[in-house]
């Protein structure tokens, strides 16, 4: 991966949808809020608990991670995610 494909350390605004597996869940249909090297931030319909796992789907890439914190935001949720290395 060249310096200009990888992600920023610090999160940058985005938008988009993706796909989340979240174990125990049945699959989700996300908002992308914001993305970095480290970690994404979605809104979903649904509460994920923290130190879940999970996996997710954007544009015909995957990604594993757990869920950091799951917050109220209207009608919905914002999940921050700790990606895997």
């Amino acid at each position: 991966m060249t310096e200009q494909d990888q992600l920023p350390q610090e999160p940058v605004r985005s938008k988009g949808q993706a796909t989340l597996l979240a174990a125990g869940h049945p699959e989700l249909s996300v908002s992308v809020r914001d993305i970095s090297a480290s970690g994404i931030g979605v809104v979903a319909g649904s509460l994920v608990n923290p130190g879940t796992s999970v996996d997710i789907h954007i544009h015909g890439h995957a990604a594993s991670g757990v869920v950091k914190t799951c917050e109220p935001e209207g009608n919905a949720f914002y999940i921050a995610i700790a990606l895997a290395a």
